[in-house]
């Protein structure tokens, strides 16, 4: 069931915090981790903040956060959130 982005407002904190929401309306919580816009950041050569590069790569992350959620994996530490990894964008982008 693919997500959609619920708000376009997001927090910076330990990576990226952003809302999607399901086909049946529910809230999805899902971050990107720092490490991971970090490493994409040097693979491009984009500088700035993890504000910045999330934003500069927003429906990318947003579509592995949706496909995350519905492989059911992986979620963050506490198992609360879809967790966007480098790995997984790695794999995208290279694929591309």
């Amino acid at each position: 069931m693919p997500l959609t982005r619920l708000r376009d407002d997001y927090l910076e904190q330990d990576g990226v915090r952003f809302l999607m929401v399901d086909e049946g309306g529910s809230t999805v919580a899902c971050r990107v981790s720092h490490e991971a816009l970090r490493d994409h950041a040097n693979r491009v050569q984009l500088s700035g903040t993890d504000g910045a590069v999330f934003e500069a790569y927003r429906e990318l992350i947003e579509e592995l956060a949706s496909a995350a959620y519905d492989a059911e994996a992986p979620f963050d530490d506490h198992g609360r959130r879809v967790l966007v990894t480098s790995e997984a964008i790695a794999r995208i982008t290279r694929s591309a």
